[in-house]
């Protein structure tokens, strides 16, 4: 058992807690053996695999897009062309959510002109209830 290691060393050693071991185990993203006490112990490529997914995972990769990389790799194949892909995917993600982010922002931005308007009796807030939140921005009070 010198070259295997325990969930809690293997965990240590890569800067995860054990549960996230399991978790990927789990979800067959890491492979382990059962000692016959009971125990799963990890070979020193699990040490590898647990650092990719996390480097990938920092990088905005899903599980799943893991999964594809890790089994293209597992199965002899050389993964780049597929991993390029889902870089320009996930860009093109990344474009369209800050566009939404800076529509959002323009739309809070022009509410706080609006914080000092007049309430009318059956608006809860006319900050959030003028035409402005809800992207008009001309700045009246909805009668909704």
């Amino acid at each position: 058992m010198s070259n295997k290691l325990t969930v809690g060393v293997l965990a240590k050693r890569v800067g995860v807690r054990p549960s996230a071991v399991r978790f990927y185990e789990r979800r067959g993203l890491v492979a382990s053996e059962r000692l016959a006490n009971g125990y799963r112990v990890y070979g020193q490529e699990a040490v590898g695999v647990l650092r990719f997914i996390n480097r990938a995972k920092a990088l905005g990769f899903s599980l799943e897009e893991v999964r594809e990389i890790l089994t293209l790799r597992r199965g002899g194949a050389e993964p780049c062309d597929c991993v390029r892909a889902m870089i320009e995917r996930n860009l093109l993600a990344i474009d369209e959510r800050i566009t939404e982010l800076s529509r959002l922002r323009r739309q809070l931005l022009a509410l706080t002109s609006n914080s000092a308007r007049k309430r009318p009796a059956e608006a809860i807030c006319p900050i959030l209830e003028s035409d402005a939140a809800n992207g008009s921005g001309d700045g009246k009070v909805s009668a909704n």
